[in-house]
C-alpha cells in the first residue's frame, strides 16, 4: 500500500539534485534511519536498523503504520522492536543465527586442529619406520634386532592409540555437525515462517515467488500474484484487542491458503507480507482467473460471522481488499508485487471489500495486448 504517512515527501525529494551531486539518492534513507535512532534513543543494532530501513523506504506499509503509532504513542523501546519484528517479520533473532555459525566454526576449527595433529603423528611414525628400515639393513646381533623390534612395537602402539583418538574425534565432530545442521535448518525455517499464522513470512514468500517466477518464465506458463489486505484491521484491533486481532489474522491466513490450494493446486502459496497484508501466489492462472479466485475467497469470508470461542460473542464480519497482477516477460519480483500493490490501492480507494486486477499493458493501438489476461508473451 502507498498510504504510508509522511514517506511520500521523502520520495518526492529523492533525487540526485537534492544531494547536490554528493552521493547516491538512497543516502536520504540512511539520513532518515539515523534520525529515527537519534529520536528513539535505541542502540544501532541490526534488528532495529532493518525495521527502520523497511519503514523509511516504504517497503512494508503495515509495519510503517504500526511503527509510527508506537513512536507517536510515546516512543519505541527494545521490547517494542521485538514485538514489531514478531508481528511483521516473524524471523528469529540475528544473535541466534550468529551463535549457531560461531558454534559451527568452532567445531570445524577443532576438527582441523585435530587432523593437523594426526598428520604430525603420522609423520613421526613414518620417520620411526624409516629409521627401523635403516637399522635393519646394518643390524648384526640378536640384541640389536630385539631393541629395534621393541622401538617399532612402541611406535606402532603410539600410532594405533592416536588413530583411535582421531576416530573418536571425527565421530564426535560428525555428531556435532549433524546437530548443528539440524539447528541451522530449524533456524532457517523459523527465519522464513511467520510464527503467528504459520505461513511463510515476507522473506519466505518473496523467496518462493522468486523461484516460481523463474519457473514460470522458463516454462512460458502464467503466474498471477494477489496482494490482500484486511479491511479496517486497526479498527478491529482497537475495539477487540490484539488477541482477537491475532485470531483474525490466523483465520484469514488459513482461509487464503486453503482457497489458493483448491484453486491453483499444490504450487499455490499464501504468505504474510507484513502486518495485515498477505501475498498469494497462483501459478497456472491468468489475470481474470486469479482475480475471480481471490474474489471467491473474499466473498466466502465476507459471508461468515465471527464469534468469540469462549462466550459466543459476535465479532462481526471480516473482509479484505485485494489487487492482482500477472507476470510478464522480463518481469522482476519487485515489479510484479508493485503492480499488485497498485491494484490493491485501487481496490481500497474504490470502497474496499473487492478484488481489482491490474490494468493490462497497452499495445500500439491503445488496446490490451493479445493474451495479456492469460499468460506470458515473449
Amino acid at each position: 500500500m502507498k498510504e504510508t504517512g509522511g514517506l511520500e515527501a521523502v520520495r518526492a525529494a529523492d533525487s540526485p539534485r537534492d544531494l547536490g551531486g554528493m552521493g547516491h539518492p538512497a543516502l536520504l534513507h540512511y539520513d532518515a534511519v539515523r534520525r529515527l535512532f537519534v529520536e528513539s534513543g535505541l542502540p544501532p543494532e541490526p534488528e532495529t536498523y532493518e525495521l527502520f530501513w523497511l519503514h523509511v523506504t516504504g517497503a512494508d506499509p503495515a509495519l510503517s503504520r504500526a511503527l509510527e503509532a508506537q513512536l507517536t504513542a510515546g516512543g519505541l523501546d527494545a521490547e517494542g522492536v521485538k514485538e514489531l519484528r514478531r508481528r511483521h517479520l516473524g524471523d528469529i533473532a540475528a544473535a541466534e543465527v550468529l551463535a549457531l555459525l560461531e558454534a559451527t566454526q568452532a567445531s570445524a576449527t577443532h576438527l582441523a586442529g585435530r587432523l593437523e595433529r594426526g598428520h604430525e603423528e603420522l609423520k613421526a611414525y613414518d620417520a620411526e619406520i624409516a629409521a627401523g628400515d635403516e637399522a635393519l639393513a646394518v643390524a648384526r646381533g640378536v640384541t640389536e634386532l630385539a631393541q629395534m623390534v621393541e622401538r617399532l612395537r612402541r611406535a606402532n602402539a603410539v600410532m594405533m592409540a592416536a588413530n583411535r583418538r582421531l576416530e573418536g574425534d571425527i565421530g564426535a565432530a560428525r555428531l556435532e555437525t549433524g546437530r548443528l545442521l539440524e539447528r541451522l535448518d530449524t533456524a532457517e525455517r523459523a527465519a522464513r515462517t511467520d510464527p503467528l499464522t504459520g505461513l511463510p513470512n515476507r522473506r519466505g514468500i518473496l523467496d518462493a515467488l522468486k523461484k516460481a517466477t523463474r519457473e514460470a518464465l522458463d516454462g512460458g506458463q502464467p503466474l498471477a500474484v494477489g496482494l490482500a489486505d484486511i479491511d479496517h484491521f486497526k479498527r478491529m484491533n482497537d475495539r477487540w484487542g490484539h488477541n482477537i486481532g491475532d485470531e483474525v489474522l490466523r483465520c484469514v491466513a488459513t482461509h487464503l491458503q486453503a482457497h489458493a490450494k483448491r484453486t491453483a493446486g499444490d504450487g499455490a502459496l499464501a504468505g504474510r507480507h507484513g502486518g495485515e497484508e498477505f501475498l498469494v501466489m497462483l501459478p497456472g492462472l491468468g489475470l481474470a482467473e486469479a482475480a475471480a479466485a481471490l474474489d471467491s475467497a473474499r466473498a466466502i469470508l465476507a459471508r461468515q460471522v465471527l464469534r468469540k470461542a469462549d462466550d459466543g460473542q459476535v465479532l462481526g464480519r471480516v473482509s479484505f481488499s485485494a489487487g492482482v497482477a500477472l507476470l510478464r516477460a522480463g518481469d522482476s519480483v519487485e515489479g510484479l508485487v508493485d503492480r499488485a500493490d497498485a491494484a490493491l490501492y485501487g481496490a481500497k480507494r474504490a470502497g474496499r471489500d473487492r478484488v481489482q486486477p491490474e490494468n493490462p499493458p497497452k499495445g500500439p493501438s491503445g488496446r490490451g495486448l493479445p493474451g495479456s489476461g492469460h499468460g506470458l508473451r515473449r
